[in-house]
């Protein structure tokens, strides 16, 4: 039996997707996509998970598709490869829970593009991310052209997509690309992670598609969509729950403030 390429593991109500191929910086085969998909669905399936954390072993994020497989495919090979992966950064958009990005080390093509479709990114001061496709003679094949335009702007997108650079964690953060730097990337994570699981899953869930839709619709269809939700969550037992709970605490603090 082979090694497992990945680890899913649960800390409360947080899960985290642990990509496990070390030795080739968590490179991505196609066994490794099916492995990434199924612990993405085994998260959606746990109600008890309230939020997913990638991260990758070894000190690297992942160093994006495995370039040593590419060389052995043919091209009805590389375009199944190419739609396989796909699944992964759909179904990481569609899971509708947060999904925060922990990145130490490289996050390079398809981790790079893995990172864009989580909704957060916390990453270490040394990490580096890109899109170096262009020194191969290709394109990112999973969402990087689109999905990092739509994030940073067409002007720098196109000079990391044209460029291939590596850009520091600083950088994408002061670009908006990245969240939060710190030394223990994951612990952050985590701690982020944890803040958001707290919350009503509804909420969140409605959050996360709503923000998709900021930047994928017209602002009329957004603004209405963001109505609809909120009405629904208002009408359901946790909303109503927790607004008569927050009105007591208002009053009780008035009350003893009163008294003193």
């Amino acid at each position: 039996m082979s090694a497992a390429l990945t680890r899913f593991e649960r800390r409360g109500a947080v899960a985290i997707l642990t990509f496990a191929r070390p030795d080739q910086l968590n490179a991505m085969n196609g066994a490794m996509v099916e492995e990434i998909v199924a612990g993405i669905a085994e998260a959606a399936r746990d109600e008890a998970v309230r939020a997913l954390v990638l991260h990758g072993a070894g000190g690297n994020f992942m160093a994006g598709a495995d370039v040593k497989a590419y060389a052995e495919q043919n091209a009805e090979a590389f375009r199944d490869f190419q739609e396989s992966a796909a699944r992964v950064y759909a179904a990481l958009e569609a899971l509708p829970k947060p999904v925060v990005a922990a990145i130490e080390g490289y996050a390079l093509g398809g981790g790079f593009e893995i990172a864009l479709a989580a909704d957060m990114i916390v990453a270490h001061p040394q990490a580096r991310l890109g899109l170096p496709e262009v020194k191969l003679g290709l394109v990112p094949g999973g969402g990087g052209t689109q999905r990092l335009a739509r994030k940073l702007g067409p002007n720098r997108a196109a000079e990391l997509l044209m460029t291939g650079r590596f850009a520091e964690a600083g950088e994408m953060q002061a670009w908006g690309v990245v969240n939060r730097v710190a030394e223990a990337a994951l612990d952050e994570a985590l701690a982020l992670a944890e803040q958001m699981a707290r919350y009503p899953a509804g909420a969140l869930a409605d959050l996360k598609r709503l923000n998709q839709t900021a930047w994928q619709t017209s602002l009329d269809a957004g603004l209405a969509e963001e109505r609809d939700a909120v009405c629904a969550l208002f009408l359901t037992g946790d909303g109503m729950q927790r607004i008569r709970d927050f009105v007591a605490r208002s009053e009780r603090k008035k009350a003893e403030g009163t008294k003193a």
